[in-house]
């Protein structure tokens, strides 16, 4: 028994790690300049990906309810597939959007669909208060997957081009879906036919429950800023004239970084409650601000890079954070209500994201990068300030 429990958990590792081999990630920007976009381009698209994913968020969660939370993993790694295909195939403006749309609905169905599923698969064998440390694994090989393509893809498109490198992610995808396919289905221990005005009113009443409220509005709101730390990378590499490799090592710390969070979740979990870590955060954010604005005015490779490998190691915190409140979200609903769960704490995550960075690219037109840094910096202080109180006074 203990056997078969490993061996499929580990072919549900090996597939996620297949889908989060994102070659192309590490060279984003320069993928867009290829297209004829500029950096301004990547804020804008990466916001049009967190509105499109908040319209996706309630129709994948009540499929995830309703459906095989395996199926939705498939069309998910599918819809990637498809992607792929068609960046080999096109160019332009266009068609970059439509796969970053595109990318938006297949990774809904992925978060929406991982944690439910191995939630569920631990409940099979009634193993569920391994739960944070497991979907910390989850995290780890997700993460992990991005930090060894981001070397990887980052030296192939500086000698062979993106095709290559888009050739590539296309067979790695095809192998992963193979491993889903043989992933076991989850029986549902219900019957009861699910309705779309039942989900809503579920759905209500999961998000006016007090003791989650607020924990996923500052989780919400500690992503997208995680976010917008993340996607500054490669302009402010490009600005201090960084070689196309180091663009490779920076995702590497970055992702890797995010992979060990995923890795010691377990053990954090045991040790600190997750109350103690909110305060915390909040100043390590203002600290990451100040170190940008230090990079903005610092063309020094070394220097830069280790000033950037702090700010990764405090997303790192707040992957943590999340990865301990998401594993906490579940035991507050019953088995056919993950799907609604997830939908809304991905829906408040992804909505804040879509508003800070779509502002960013029409504030970018307007100010030059230290004076919008300045102004993304006031916006923390006040919401995060805020909520950061307000989830602090919440019980855990």
């Amino acid at each position: 028994m203990k056997k078969v429990f490993n061996s499929q958990i580990l072919k549900f590792y090996t597939a996620l790690f297949l889908r989060a081999f994102l070659l192309l990630a590490p060279v984003m920007l320069l993928f867009y300049q290829e297209n004829g976009l500029t950096y301004k381009h990547l804020f804008l698209f990466q916001g049009i990906f967190y509105l499109t994913s908040i319209l996706s968020e309630f129709p994948v969660g009540y499929l995830s309810d309703k459906f095989s939370r395996k199926l939705l993993l498939i069309w998910s790694f599918s819809i990637f597939l498809c992607i792929t295909f068609i960046w080999l195939a096109f160019k332009g403006f266009w068609i970059i959007l439509i796969g970053e749309i595109m990318y938006a609905i297949s990774k809904v169905m992925l978060d929406n669909a991982t944690s439910g599923y191995l939630y569920d698969y631990l409940c099979q064998y009634r193993c569920k208060k391994q739960m944070t440390k497991l979907y910390g694994y989850v995290n780890f090989y997700l993460a992990f997957g991005t930090a060894i393509a981001a070397i990887i893809g980052s030296l192939i498109y500086s000698h062979y081009g993106s095709s290559a490198v888009l050739w590539i992610e296309f067979v790695i995808i095809l192998i992963g879906i193979s491993l889903v396919l043989s992933l076991p289905n989850i029986c549902k221990n219900t019957t009861k036919k699910l309705k779309y005005k039942n989900f809503l009113s579920e759905t209500k009443r999961i998000y006016n429950l007090p003791q989650i409220k607020y924990y996923i509005y500052y989780s919400g709101l500690l992503t997208s800023f995680s976010i917008l730390f993340a996607l500054s990378f490669q302009p402010l590499m490009q600005k201090a004239l960084f070689p196309v490799f180091m663009f490779g090592v920076i995702a590497f710390l970055n992702h890797g970084v995010r992979a060990l969070s995923g890795l010691v979740s377990g053990f954090v979990q045991k040790r600190v409650n997750i109350g103690k870590m909110i305060i915390p955060l909040y100043f390590l954010y203002i600290l990451g601000f100040v170190l940008i604005f230090i990079i903005l005015h610092s063309k020094n490779i070394v220097f830069v890079t280790c000033l950037i490998g702090v700010i990764c190691l405090i997303i790192g915190c707040q992957v943590l954070f999340t990865i301990m409140h998401v594993s906490r979200l579940h035991k507050f609903v019953e088995f056919d209500n993950r799907g609604s769960l997830m939908a809304i704490n991905n829906l408040v995550s992804r909505g804040i994201s879509a508003v800070i960075l779509i502002s960013s690219k029409f504030l970018m037109d307007k100010f030059n990068l230290t004076d919008f840094y300045l102004v993304a910096f006031i916006i923390y202080l006040i919401t995060c300030g805020y909520f950061m109180l307000k989830t602090f006074h919440e019980k855990v």
